[in-house]
């Protein structure tokens, strides 16, 4: 009777512990993953093409050359395993390309996408399903044109150090281009609480360092000093700026004294020597003193409706309002999301899957056009180093001090973190971020109204 006892008091904590773990998987997505992807196109740089898919795989239509990245959009549903692993597509044949990974569970409409013309009329594609199925059905391949990017000036917006090289290590590094960092990057989540006690010296320490990344790390793109700056603002304060009335507005000298310490780089170079306020207004004059000296054909900044963070959000606002200011019809917008507004888990998958369209369901919200930039395997890890020499994305530096309890003590508590990191449902930017390709939206100037509802909406609540 006892082994009876034992046997159902482990089965029903075994029960236990495996449905805690799929409902923490299936918390990694904000949303129902039993719904169709549903993402609108206004652009006539879309072409939209039928095509008939079967359960192996399809065969490329005729469809013109002049494209640089498609998406395939077909109706999946995930296996049983695809509760517990996560489903991925293996694509092979002549346009073979990487793997791409999916939300645990999901069933719907989703996109395969292609990048670099490796679809030629008449290859045929291997597709493969792991924990992942489909149906024989018509699908729709969409191909783009993008601007090309030869000879093109680039001008990277990083709303916080490592942002640039998160979204586009690999767009930066292979152009002629300027990266501003918008933010120090400054704030105390307990990082460096072994090395002060004060909340104050750790948020200056982080500021300090992070500031000072955004400035070196861009030179392993290739990137010089002479093209990099850091504006100063604090982390976390763009969304106080924005609301506050810039005429009644006080900033005490503490703020002005962090202001002028982050504030460094190429600052003479870009933004002349105009007095500087950490302010909304400030904000705005220094994006267009950048777009004067600059001149970018090329703009990279993060989508103000896909994006969630505030920092993030309010730089493209802010810089909408310097092109307006500029009256600039000559910059192509090439928008990105390191904070996806429903699933931070975004990208899906480990990091040799390639970056896919990003869950959407609101066909009242016109994109233009998407581009997908390759990386081969050399660039993959160029922005591996990049990310690893930011001091945020990885763990703090330890001070081995006091006697051998204290060291013992400290190496049992770092063991103890690393091996209660869970290597599935990671957040980590090493996961998220290196990957065969980077994706962005674009619009060209005439296209810029598509993104006035999310900018109206962020300025609705000023």
């Amino acid at each position: 009777m006892n082994r009876v006892r034992v046997i159902l008091l482990l089965f029903l904590a075994i029960t236990l512990l495996v449905g805690t773990e799929l409902w923490r998987r299936q918390n990694l997505y904000w949303y129902d993953v039993h719904q169709d992807y549903r993402m609108s196109f206004a652009s006539d740089r879309a072409l939209r093409t039928p095509v008939e898919i079967s359960d192996t795989g399809f065969v490329v239509p005729a469809i013109p050359d002049d494209w640089d990245t498609a998406v395939l959009g077909l109706r999946l549903s995930s296996k049983l395993t695809g509760f517990w692993f996560e489903p991925y597509m293996s694509i092979g044949g002549e346009g073979s390309a990487a793997p791409q990974s999916f939300e645990r569970g999901l069933s719907g409409i989703r996109y395969l996408s292609f990048t670099g013309n490796k679809l030629a009329p008449g290859d045929a594609i291997r597709l493969k399903g792991h924990h992942l199925k489909w149906k024989a059905q018509t699908g729709e391949l969409v191909l783009f044109r993008n601007p090309p990017l030869r000879a093109k000036r680039i001008l990277v917006l990083a709303p916080h150090p490592d942002d640039a090289e998160i979204a586009a290590f690999g767009l930066y590094s292979e152009h002629e281009s300027w990266i501003a960092t918008i933010t120090a990057g400054n704030y105390v989540d307990g990082l460096y609480a072994h090395l002060y006690d004060s909340r104050g010296q750790q948020n200056e320490l982080r500021g300090e360092m992070r500031a000072w990344d955004s400035i070196t790390v861009p030179l392993l793109g290739g990137v010089g000093p002479e093209r990099v700056v850091n504006l100063g603002y604090s982390n976390g304060s763009l969304e106080r700026l924005f609301e506050a009335d810039d005429h009644d507005s006080e900033l005490d000298l503490y703020t002005n004294e962090l202001h002028a310490r982050y504030r460094r780089g190429a600052v003479a170079e870009l933004l002349g020597d105009y007095p500087a306020s950490p302010d909304w207004a400030g904000l705005v004059a220094d994006l267009s003193a950048l777009l004067r000296t600059i001149e970018p054909d090329v703009i990279v900044a993060p989508h103000p409706a896909l994006d969630a963070a505030p920092d993030h959000r309010l730089t493209t606002i802010a810089l909408a309002e310097a092109l307006y200011q500029a009256a600039d019809r000559r910059s192509v917008l090439f928008l990105y999301t390191n904070h996806h507004v429903l699933a931070e888990y975004y990208p899906f998958g480990p990091s040799d899957s390639a970056v896919g369209l990003p869950p959407w369901f609101d066909v009242d919200t016109l994109f233009a056009s998407i581009y997908s930039h390759p990386l081969d395997k050399h660039r993959q890890v160029q922005k591996l180093f990049a990310l690893d020499a930011m001091h945020d994305l990885r763990a703090a530096p330890d001070r081995f001090v006091g006697g051998p309890t204290e060291r013992f003590v400290s190496r049992i508590r770092w063991a103890a973190k690393e091996v209660v990191a869970d290597p599935l449902g990671t957040y980590s930017y090493f996961r998220r971020a290196i990957r065969p390709n980077e994706l962005f939206f674009v619009y060209e100037p005439a296209e810029r109204d598509l993104l006035r509802s999310s900018i109206e909406e962020n300025r609705e609540s000023r």
